[in-house]
């Protein structure tokens, strides 16, 4: 037995579970009191062991049948397999019984989260917190149901408290750095993660999500050297390195940012994810013939690797060569129907092909995912140009534009779509939000039109004849 999985856990803990492993899960007697079976079933529930949770669970229960403990972590089981009415039924009784039981009201806070009922959760959790005791995971579950609810400024608040907390996972960090970024205040970020990773100089999880506040603030070199030091603390930390490469090559580095993924050819165990990172690196730079070469490496690595194969499928279609672009689609299907990779590579075959109808399937089923890149948005949106779906492509414009405040693209083509749909009213709102040489360049008859005329910024070679 691999005793690996005890990495995270104390000896007492450890010598628990293989001791039940040993008699009980092998159907031999032994006796535990309640509390060591509370800590044999919380081990399985940490790291998600179905099977023997189940069966630590059911012995329990026939030990202590009235154990408000046990019933907790039954509950918890239930949550877990979306078995909620249940886990409510159990929970409730409990409360009548005990109103005052911080455990229940916890676990019924985790209940109300997956029932989609965020004041409800937030709710309980406080009545949790009021113990004292894990109020760092408390308050970080608070946190998160703001963020829900999308009121950002709440949710870095309890982000706050649950630092201030001994009880603070790490790892919570990544969740501070995304509200923050949701609200704005990357600003904030930085300068609450500067003074939290010079305090804790040993927490890889601070130097990598201050690394990534800099980025987003555009401060490059100080990205650069935190993401830097998040790699000295772990060498096998993936996300830095990745982290890294990207804030090199905002910073015009793209030498550096290749050599930076080719490192990780040590320490990933699953060497194609490098080579396809390597590849969209150099797509994105517009160097096509060296985007698919690493693409074929990834594949030469791993030949089922559909994102690869698409992504290979895409540098042909910009090379002009529809047939193999077609083969590398049909290929990446072929591995995995459902890859968003895939779907817009087929997408945009068919559209080279004059297919409207198999084009706009493909597109329907990526926008189905849920899991689409933002490249791959802007693709839709200029597949639906072209045709002339002005009613969809505003639809989804509004929609982007409510995730991405004032995002050019998305900005120009809806300005584009009113227009042609003879909304004026809402062209005039969108219109600063459109940079003047992109929106000519989109919709130049917009310069010819008396109505519009006027309120149009004038193009950069009026000013230059001026």
């Amino acid at each position: 037995m691999n005793n690996d999985r005890f990495t995270d856990f104390d000896d007492e803990v450890r010598q628990l579970v293989l001791d039940f492993e040993r008699t009980v899960m092998r159907g031999e007697n032994q006796f535990y009191d309640v509390d060591e079976l509370e800590t044999i079933i919380d081990y399985y529930l940490e790291v998600r062991d179905e099977e023997p949770l189940l069966n630590a669970i059911v012995y329990a229960e026939q030990l202590y049948p009235d154990s408000s403990e046990i019933k907790i972590r039954r509950a918890h089981w239930y949550i877990a397999h979306q078995k909620l009415d249940r886990a409510l039924e159990i929970l409730l009784r409990l409360e009548d019984q005990n109103p005052e039981d911080t455990d229940v009201a916890y676990t019924l806070g985790v209940l109300y989260s997956e029932k989609g009922e965020p004041e409800k959760a937030i709710d309980y959790y406080l009545m949790a917190a009021t113990d004292g005791w894990q109020t760092g995971r408390i308050y970080a579950n608070i946190a998160e149901e703001y963020y829900r609810m999308q009121r950002f400024d709440e949710a870095i608040e309890y982000y706050h408290k649950a630092f201030a907390s001994d009880s603070c996972d790490d790892d919570v960090l990544y969740n501070f750095l995304d509200t923050c970024e949701q609200a704005d205040r990357c600003d904030h970020a930085a300068e609450f993660l500067d003074r939290y990773a010079h305090d804790h100089p040993y927490c890889r999880e601070a130097w990598y999500c201050l690394g990534c506040a800099y980025r987003d603030l555009g401060l490059f070199e100080q990205a650069a050297e935190a993401l830097h030091l998040a790699i000295a603390i772990d060498k096998n930390y993936t996300p830095a390195y990745v982290e890294l490469s990207r804030t090199q090559e905002d910073n015009q580095q793209v030498g550096e940012a290749a050599t930076t993924l080719l490192q990780l050819i040590d320490v990933v165990p699953d060497r194609e994810e490098v080579f396809r990172a390597l590849g969209e690196l150099f797509l994105r730079q517009d160097n096509v013939e060296t985007a698919a070469l690493y693409f074929r490496k990834a594949i030469d690595e791993n030949g089922s690797d559909a994102v690869s194969l698409a992504s290979l499928g895409l540098c042909y279609l910009r090379l002009a060569d529809l047939s193999l672009a077609s083969s590398y689609a049909k290929r990446a299907l072929a591995a995995d129907p459902d890859c968003p990779e895939a779907l817009c590579c087929s997408a945009l075959v068919y559209d080279c092909k004059g297919n409207f109808e198999m084009a706009n399937d493909f597109f329907d089923r990526l926008m189905l995912t849920n899991n689409y890149t933002e490249q791959q948005c802007r693709y839709y949106v200029l597949f639906l140009y072209s045709h002339e779906l002005y009613d969809t492509l505003m639809t989804f414009a509004e929609d982007s534009l409510a995730i991405y405040p004032n995002d050019p693209f998305y900005s120009t083509y809806l300005a584009a779509a009113y227009y042609h749909t003879n909304r004026y009213n809402s062209l005039r709102r969108v219109i600063a939000n459109a940079p003047t040489p992109m929106l000519h360049e989109v919709c130049p008859e917009l310069w010819q039109n008396p109505l519009m005329a006027p309120i149009l910024p004038p193009l950069p070679n009026e000013d230059d004849n001026k």
